[in-house]
């Protein structure tokens, strides 16, 4: 049972067996209690719902709601940290005392200690996001720091002198300006829901060791007393023009001063991040293989952030090496791991004797954090290839300021990703997949996917002559203007979207209005609908502000809107449910510009007529029919040819070499009833139509007939490409489904062999007199 160890705190849980049975409660998302089976009507009545009869008791249990939800989460994330005192239950309380005013107790919503630092964390949620003034519950808690701490202090004694954090943990508050600057300014920690779930993650995978993540966080550049003066053998060299130390050293020593930047949790001051979450499986083979008496001889790659100091004991002239003591840093955050995460974490679930093994590390000097991210992914590039996720992802960062086109919109559009994805209560915020934290229903949006709709939209620039860029409707002038501006617009851009369906666009991967292939196509929407405005009304869309801008864009998106606003889950999909693929997002956008059209008759964005043509039903029914005759006429011209060569009781073996072929044309006819069974010719599929043709026998019979070069080939000595290609267009109606449509250019093709092919046995007999095969 928990235990109150004095007047000033408590109920302290300080036991493991005790941490863990209150973590096995508030893992539950439920509230579970045992009632006996008369009061169980008042309990239903108080919300609670029965989960199982027991013999003398009833199991009931109940939703937790959102503010225990949001501190068992908190609390959770110090458990999985490996604090070995936390709070227990939700009265912990502390004594606050005040010169000249009675004592009194405060109620602390999460309270964690260890032997070197405190967490006081309180938290604030709601159900849903808004917008919430939190200036005084800053300075409520602001002002009860110093009596929290001197209450610490009195209950620890006055010989521990621990780092106290203190935090704010919220859920669905969108944090404003001033109060995030309230917050800095009194030394209050914001943890946010995407801060929670990142180390949530990361301490699922490291445990106890992902303490020192987090305390890197949020001690950055703070000193760590036991690193003090600590002096290590080492080389001093230098490599590809950076300074770099060679040395051995221990995961104890490492695990304190080291930090991995990863992708999904970005450096508050802006800093390139560019690692992967640690993976539970790589990580478990790893501490297997060091507690097997495995060792690794390959050293870690890290980078100090700040300038070293270093004792020179002797140096080799001849190399330019020196000899020394290199003193290690004694600041949390002073040691970035650019390689080699796995290899150090690996030894964090292991006993105390393995972390003063010995291990290899190479540790650069102050590298800037664009060369770290260069270096990172050279190496990886070497080894396990670097998911193309992370590469784009990271765009944004190498490629910032670059004079390459293509790279620089890239790089706007990745730092665009990123900032949307991060905006507390705006449309895409938590809506992109971030690497190594699995996706959800919800977040379910990809970096690749919404950079390939910037591109194509051309919002933010585009490639000029191959090699110039060219600025586009929202560009400003520098790339920061346009990430600013484009940033703005597009916010509220997917906000009137999002408030035409709300519940569409909540639902993410289960609906159709904010997937990837959706949000690619309102991309490419916006981008058309501007362009269209600009032609329209004579205006430049650049020059305009954006809230101008805006204005103008609601009024020719009011059509899309109103038909989201006003249809059901059944047919939004039936509309907007596309294939899979590349063509998903241009069949999607396509079918937004037809929305758009009805109310707005000239609007025809590029290629918008050219697919309105590939759904016209008679053009369809046209290439269906042709591709019908086609299969007709091939086969009549190819057997009544070797019939009139070899005769009608010899025209099958002598005519066909490929034994393949006569047999599976056995094997199918033998499915067929044998009062209605065909000669074995009938049973050829079209591509085996391509092997008789050109079979060597009979190549020069029917050259004159089947040998037709592709529009603007060259001529082959064997032409029939064109068989291959028909082959594949007659599966179309052969497994028609609707999202199986021709495209203009297959509408085209099929009339040009058609008419080439019908031109060319015209001399045999008239095309309208074919019926078929020959029995």
């Amino acid at each position: 049972m928990p235990r109150i160890t004095t007047d000033y705190i408590g109920p302290l849980l300080t036991n493991s067996a005790s941490i863990k049975r209150e973590a096995a409660k508030r893992r539950k998302p439920n509230e579970v209690v045992s009632v006996k089976k008369s009061l169980v009507e008042e309990h239903v009545n108080e919300g609670w719902e029965v989960e199982e009869e027991l013999k003398l008791k009833t199991r009931l249990r109940r939703p937790r709601k959102i503010d225990e939800i949001v501190e068992n989460k908190a609390w959770y994330l110090l458990y999985l940290l490996g604090y070995p005192e936390i709070s227990s239950g939700r009265q912990f309380k502390i004594r606050i005392e005040r010169k000249g005013a009675q004592p009194l107790e405060k109620q602390i919503d999460v309270f964690a200690k260890d032997d070197e630092t405190v967490l006081v964390m309180e938290c604030k949620s709601a159900n849903k996001v808004v917008r919430k003034s939190l200036q005084k519950d800053i300075d409520e808690f602001s002002n009860l720091k110093k009596p929290i701490a001197n209450a610490i202090k009195k209950h620890y004694g006055t010989d521990f002198k621990p780092k106290i954090l203190w935090f704010f943990v919220t859920h669905n508050i969108v944090w404003s300006v001033p109060d995030k600057e309230r917050a800095k300014g009194q030394n209050i920690n914001i943890l946010t829901e995407r801060e929670l779930r990142y180390f949530l993650e990361i301490s699922e995978h490291l445990r106890s060791a992902a303490r020192f993540q987090f305390l890197a966080e949020y001690l950055k550049n703070q000193k760590i007393p036991e690193m003090d003066g600590i002096k290590i053998p080492a080389v001093q060299g230098v490599l590809g023009g950076k300074k770099y130390y060679s040395f051995v050293s221990t995961p104890r020593q490492m695990l304190k001063i080291a930090f991995v930047n990863h992708r999904s949790l970005n450096d508050p001051d802006g800093a390139p991040t560019y690692q992967r979450l640690v993976k539970r499986t790589r990580l478990r083979q790893v501490s297997k293989f060091i507690h097997d008496g495995g060792f690794f001889p390959n050293n870690i790659l890290l980078n100090f952030t700040d300038k070293c100091q270093f004792e020179k004991l002797s140096d080799d002239p001849s190399s330019a090496v020196k000899f020394g003591k290199l003193i290690l840093p004694n600041k949390y955050r002073s040691a970035w791991i650019i390689d080699g995460q796995h290899r150090l974490y690996g030894y964090a679930p292991l006993d105390n004797k393995f972390l003063d093994q010995n291990i290899f590390v190479i540790a650069f000097e102050k590298l800037k954090q664009e060369e770290e991210a260069n270096l990172f992914v050279q190496i990886n590039s070497q080894q396990k290839p670097v998911p193309k996720t992370l590469l784009d992802d990271l765009e944004g960062e190498l490629k910032w300021g670059s004079e390459n086109p293509g790279e620089r919109i890239g790089a706007i559009a990745a730092r665009l990703i990123g900032l949307m994805n991060t905006d507390v209560g705006e449309p895409l915020y938590n809506r992109v997949t971030q690497q190594g934290i699995p996706p959800t229903e919800t977040t379910c949006l990809t970096v690749p996917a919404i950079k390939d709709g910037i591109r194509r939209s051309r919002l933010v620039g585009s490639i000029f002559r191959r090699k110039e860029y060219e600025p586009g409707p929202l560009s400003g002038l520098t790339d920061q203007e346009t990430l600013q501006r484009a940033h703005t617009v597009l916010n509220s851009y997917f906000s009137i979207l999002e408030s035409a369906n709300p519940h569409q666009w909540r639902i993410g991967k289960s609906g159709q209005y904010c997937t990837n292939v959706a949000i690619q196509a309102h991309i490419m929407l916006l981008g058309s609908i501007i362009g269209y405005m600009e032609s329209e009304k004579a205006i430049n869309a650049r020059e305009c502000s954006e809230s101008d801008l805006l204005s103008e864009i609601e009024e020719y998106l009011e059509p899309v809107t109103e038909w989201f606003a006003n249809t059901t889950d059944i047919q939004v999909e039936a509309k907007f449910k596309v294939q899979f693929g590349a063509g998903g997002p241009r069949e999607y956008y396509y079918r937004l510009c037809s929305l758009v059209q009805q109310t707005h008759n000239d609007f025809t964005p590029e290629g918008y007529e050219d697919w309105q043509q590939e759904q016209s039903e008679e053009r369809t029914a046209d290439a269906d029919h042709k591709l019908k005759q086609l299969n007709i006429l091939v086969h009549k011209t190819i057997f009544e040819t070797l019939i009139s060569i070899h005769g009608l009781k010899s025209y099958w073996d002598n005519g066909i070499s490929d034994k393949r072929i006569k047999t599976r044309a056995y094997e199918k006819s033998l499915e067929d009833d044998p009062e209605v069974r065909l000669s074995l010719d009938n049973y050829l599929d079209f591509i085996e139509y391509k092997k008789v043709v050109e079979s060597k026998s009979n190549w020069p019979v029917f050259k004159e007939y089947f040998n037709i070069p592709e529009p603007g080939e060259k001529g082959l000595s064997k032409n029939l490409k064109w068989m291959e290609r028909v082959n594949e267009l007659r599966r179309k109606p052969a497994h028609a489904t609707e999202m199986r449509q021709y495209k203009l250019n297959e509408f085209e093709y099929i009339d040009f062999i058609y008419e080439e092919f019908v031109g060319r046995i015209s001399d045999l007999e008239s095309v309208d007199s074919a019926e078929g095969a020959i029995v």
